[in-house]
């Protein structure tokens, strides 16, 4: 059984979609959605660490509706979590 990770809120993409940062793990960024329930949904993840060249596609395929000036705008509130620069 999958453990579920506790999620804090990093950045909202929208009223019901956050994005939340788990530290020290193989996969360190995730995307949540929160249900007409209330009910937490991981939509996707990723290791930002790494792979933080693929993050513009990776929402995109996630939010088609997002272009890439707010995408580069999430990116800037990210990267901080992980010492990068954007």
């Amino acid at each position: 059984m999958l453990e579920q990770s506790t999620m804090h809120p990093v950045v909202w993409i929208n009223q019901h979609t956050y994005i939340s940062i788990v530290k020290n793990a193989d996969y360190n960024l995730e995307v949540w959605e929160i249900t007409d329930e209330n009910r937490q949904h991981r939509m996707a993840r990723m290791n930002y660490k790494y792979h933080r060249d693929n993050f513009a596609g990776f929402i995109y395929r996630l939010f088609p509706q997002i272009d890439l000036i707010q995408i580069h705008n999430i990116q800037k509130k990210i990267s901080p979590y992980f010492d990068l620069e954007v």
